[in-house]
């Protein structure tokens, strides 16, 4: 009873942390610059820009939700606009909500829309997570390998990096051996993670492929949209600032829309080569079109006709 009751208000205190960043980020954002300074660039941002890097995310919504169609076909075959309208809402849930409380409308919409049932769609979502947190780390390891003096060891790190997924589908049996049984966070997370791996090496190498096309498409948007701030930034740059960005969203505080870690891991590296301000402006600007344009996905997925289960 003490711990359920420790573990509650534990969450408390995350879910009230994370509403105080958000509260000082945009007070501090407005004493150090003014928010309508911030805003200014878009005045001279082309809707064609926009409308670009628009269509450029939403693929990769799209490629996301084909991963996840690709993955339950049992479940999802022959309803791919439902499977999009799930991921879409499920996107903009784990943009906007603080915590990463959004991860949990994975499972019950899962559960709501397919009949899935929370074991297999939560197991199947580390998997993904895995994937997903694998993909973004290698886009950052070589670009600061190269930028050091161990540049000599970057692509024989990269290539061990690249392994680790494989090894991981090799070994999966022996690993879930050693770990039934335990007990511990860590443990109860990796045997989740090894039941989500899929059953076969094709729909292994399919799960893969599918998650390096979405991050590909989204982390290079990314990266052009940031370079229409920041002008005169080299893209290894441009690539780290984004990376780093994206790879705030595993971090265990997460404000409301995650504003301030955010731009904090866009600013990390970006602020070596421009100045704060200019980088925060940034940032916060990067940030926002993320934001809406997981809104609009959002938009788009609640006017896809819901069916109902069979």
């Amino acid at each position: 009873m003490m711990t359920e009751q420790s573990n509650i208000s534990g969450q408390r205190w995350h879910l009230a942390l994370s509403w105080l960043v958000l509260v000082l980020f945009v007070a501090g954002v407005q004493y150090w610059i003014g928010w309508q300074s911030v805003l200014t660039p878009w005045a001279g941002f082309s809707w064609t820009q926009g409308v670009i890097a628009l269509a450029l995310l939403i693929l990769s919504y799209a490629l996301r939700a084909w991963r996840m169609y690709d993955y339950f076909p049992q479940f999802l075959s022959g309803q791919w606009l439902q499977t999009w309208r799930l991921m879409l809402i499920h996107n903009a849930m784990n943009n906007v909500l603080p915590a990463r409380m959004g991860e949990l409308s994975f499972p019950v919409l899962m559960r709501r829309y397919f009949g899935v049932g929370y074991a297999h769609s939560v197991s199947s979502l580390l998997w993904f997570r895995a994937l997903d947190l694998h993909t973004i780390l290698a886009f950052a390891v070589f670009p600061l390998m190269i930028s050091t003096r161990l540049r000599v060891l970057a692509w024989p790190l990269l290539f061990i990096w690249m392994s680790l997924p494989i090894w991981a589908y090799l070994l999966r049996n022996q690993l879930g051996v050693r770990l039934a049984g335990k007990d511990g966070g860590f443990s109860v997370f990796m045997q989740k993670a090894l039941h989500g791996l899929p059953n076969s090496w094709w729909a292994f190498w399919r799960s893969w492929a599918m998650t390096w096309a979405n991050w590909v498409v989204k982390l290079l948007t990314l990266a052009w949209l940031l370079s229409q701030f920041v002008p005169d930034v080299n893209w290894n740059l441009l690539l780290t600032s984004v990376v780093t960005g994206e790879l705030t969203s595993v971090l265990p505080i997460h404000a409301p829309g995650g504003f301030g870690t955010y731009e904090a891991g866009v600013i990390a590296p970006l602020s070596r080569m421009v100045d704060a301000k200019v980088a925060l402006t940034a940032a916060v600007n990067l940030h926002l079109f993320v934001l809406g344009a997981s809104l609009i996905g959002a938009l788009i997925g609640w006017l896809i006709p819901l069916k109902a289960k069979t």
